[in-house]
Parts: C-alpha cells; sequence; structure tokens
C-alpha cells in the first residue's frame, strides 16, 4: 500500500509502522491519482512511502485537517474528473465540512478517526444498494470487538448508526455509482470516535454521544492508531465477503446487532410530495433484506426516516 502525507509527525501517530518517508514530486503519482492529491493537500510538501499490506487498499492519504469533506472530493473526482483508481482511502485527523446521512453536519475532533474510501468493483454486486452500508457497520462493529474489555458492547440502530449503552459513537455512509448493473464505484464515509465524545445539542434521535475511550478500561488499548489498523483490516474483509456473494452472511451479523429489533420505534419521513413530515410508530419485529424495517402494526415495510428508540 501507497501511503502519503503531508505532516509526518501525525502520519506516525496514526501508523502502526513508521514508514521510511520520501519526499515526493508530482511525476510520482499515477495520472489518475494528480487531482485527488491537489483537492486532499494545500501544501506542496508532500512525503510517502510503500508498505507491505495484503489488502484491496492500494492507497492510504493522511492529512491532520481536511478543509473540506474528503468523502466528498471523492464522490466529486469520481463522477467529474479521470477515474479514480480502485482501493483508496483517506483519512482527516479533523476537518470542516464534514457530514453524515442527508447532509447533517458532523463535528470532527483530533483523537477520533474520520476515514473516507473508494473502491471500483466494476462488477454486478447483489444489494449493492445497502450492502457498503452494511459493509461499513459491520466493520465497525467488529473493530470494536476486538478491543479488549468492548466485546458485544455496541449495536447498530437504524440504518447508519452506532451506539455503545445508548451513546452515538459513530456514523456510516455510502455513496455508489453504476453502470447498467455494474457497479463502477462506491465511496465510503466512517466518521468513529475514539479519544472524543463531540459536545453537540442533543436530540430524540441522538440523545447523547460517546467516544470508545469513555467505555474502555485503558486508554492505550482504543489509540486512533490500533483502531485504525483494525478498522482497514475489517473493512477489508467484509468488503471481500461482499464480493464473494456473503451479502446475507453480513446482514445476519447487521440484524445480530440490531438495537431495535423487538423495540418500540417513533420514524418520521418526509412525505412524497416533500412536503410535511408523516410520524409512524409501532414495534420492529424484522429487518428486511434491503434493511427496510417491518412493524407490527403497519403492513408496507419503510425504507428510509429517522428514528427514535422509545423503549
Amino acid at each position: 500500500m501507497e501511503i502519503c502525507t503531508d505532516n509526518i509527525s501525525f502520519a506516525n501517530k496514526v501508523l502502526l509502522t513508521e514508514p521510511r518517508w520520501r519526499h515526493y514530486d508530482s511525476g510520482d503519482y499515477p495520472t489518475t491519482l494528480r487531482a485527488l492529491v491537489q483537492a486532499l493537500f494545500s501544501s506542496h510538501e508532500i512525503y510517502g512511502q510503500s508498505i507491505d499490506g495484503n489488502y484491496c487498499w492500494k492507497y492510504l492519504f493522511i492529512s491532520e485537517f481536511a478543509s473540506s469533506s474528503q468523502y466528498d472530493q471523492l464522490i466529486h473526482l469520481s463522477r467529474n474528473q479521470v477515474p479514480l483508481p480502485d482501493g483508496i482511502l483517506c483519512l482527516a485527523g479533523s476537518g470542516g465540512g464534514f457530514h453524515g446521512l442527508e447532509n447533517r453536519p458532523w463535528i470532527s475532533l483530533p483523537g477520533n478517526i474520520h476515514l473516507s474510501a473508494f473502491l471500483s468493483p466494476m462488477r454486478a454486486i447483489a444489494n449493492f444498494n445497502v450492502g457498503f452500508t452494511t459493509v461499513s457497520a459491520v466493520s465497525v462493529i467488529d473493530t470494536i470487538d476486538s478491543i479488549g474489555g468492548l466485546e458485544n458492547m455496541a449495536g447498530i440502530k437504524w440504518v447508519n448508526d452506532i451506539l455503545m449503552h445508548d451513546a452515538k459513537v459513530c456514523g456510516v455512509i455510502a455513496h455508489s455509482q453504476t453502470q447498467g448493473d455494474t457497479v463502477t464505484g462506491v465511496v465510503l464515509g466512517i466518521g468513529l470516535n475514539v479519544l472524543t465524545a463531540p459536545d453537540i445539542e442533543t436530540t430524540p434521535f441522538v440523545p447523547r454521544t460517546g467516544c470508545l475511550r469513555d467505555f474502555a478500561s485503558d486508554d492505550h488499548v482504543c489509540g486512533q492508531r490500533l483502531v485504525l489498523g483494525r478498522l482497514i483490516h475489517h473493512l477489508d474483509r467484509n468488503y471481500r465477503r461482499l464480493l464473494s456473494g456473503g451479502y446475507y452472511d453480513l446482514l445476519n451479523r447487521y440484524r445480530n446487532r440490531s438495537l431495535i429489533i423487538g423495540k418500540k420505534v417513533m420514524i418520521q419521513q418526509n412525505s412524497t410530495d416533500g412536503g410535511r413530515i408523516e410520524t409512524v410508530e409501532g414495534e420492529v419485529i424484522r429487518i428486511g433484506d434491503n434493511l427496510e424495517l417491518y412493524l407490527n402494526n403497519i403492513d408496507s415495510p419503510i425504507y428510509k426516516g429517522r428514528l427514535i428508540l422509545k423503549g
């Protein structure tokens, strides 16, 4: 994997190994990456190195601060510029303009992980429209489970939030591009609070926030370096599982860690004409094959909306 950064000190803090950095010139990048490098780094002092790793990830770009959303930059470039190569990771220590689902603001703080990824499968993938959200959510669960003392503590609040003891510690988003049945590009976004919980105005949708350190017995078991390495590993493994036809295995793991099955919920949805907000309430009896919800008192499944856990 090729690693690229404009801040060696920060990169060394988040990597499991310390590469021998060398200065990169513009000619050191493939043509397909030059627009991305210019978008990610304002500095002309760029450093890079290769490390061994049998991952689907070929490039890792590390910024201590991103002035705009790397997730959005990947989407923009993959749509409008020279096609991006497969297997790109972008990590920001903090930044501005970050967001979650439906462009709701995401507060990015130092000590946390803000990871975006670009993949170009160039093949048909069953259930791709929800498969990549599932891959991301399950990978975060796997990562948290791998930390001593945090096993089985995290759960998934439909559709894309990860909670620990009712505190939101992570959100995931995904965007896909297709040509016919072929998935040509996928962008993933993961915001995981590792060391710092953002101070936000609470709402019924997000009653409180937390970070992994809040629940760990020792800071050393959940530092950025360890969590990032394990998250990259689990994303790789679960992406390969999706490509090999393992969507339903991933879906069952998503269901098994759901926090809402058997619970009473309220879901707010925009009306079909985009006007008033419609509210439905009921008990979740199951999650369907495309992450749709089935409530005990409603005939039609629910595919989108904001969910409030009622108990």
